[in-house]
């Protein structure tokens, strides 16, 4: 594996890592719905403050939300999910069903030689 491979899976494993969380999920969820603040996420959610904002945190610097300040008042901020990095999302997980150079043959292993000499 080259080192060009391995970054591009470090960064695939930053952004699966932060679709494995239930939380994560469902703010997720209500982000497809429509934008919200944190407090419209707590209250969803039911969960404090600062646990809705560490997960969104998560899913900002992962690149599937962003955030806009509010047009009234910037002190708050409003999170949306970013359309754009999910379709790229999907796309990318398309790899795993490439199947140019899959070998339906499996890997031999040690067995397989213990076994063939015991015939």
């Amino acid at each position: 594996m080259s080192v060009a491979e391995s970054r591009e899976l470090d960064v695939y494993a930053h952004l699966y890592a932060a679709l494995g969380d239930p939380t994560r999920l469902a703010i997720l969820v209500l982000l497809r719905q429509r934008d919200q603040c944190v407090c419209h996420l707590m209250e969803a959610l039911d969960l404090r403050q600062s646990l809705v904002s560490h997960h969104v945190g998560v899913l900002r610097r992962a690149g599937l939300v962003v955030s806009y300040p509010h047009p009234n008042d910037r002190r708050w901020l409003y999170y949306r999910l970013d359309r754009a990095a999910v379709a790229a999302l999907a796309q990318q997980i398309g790899w795993l069903q490439d199947v140019v150079g899959y070998d339906p043959i499996p890997q031999p292993c040690p067995a397989d030689a213990l076994q063939g000499r015991a015939e």
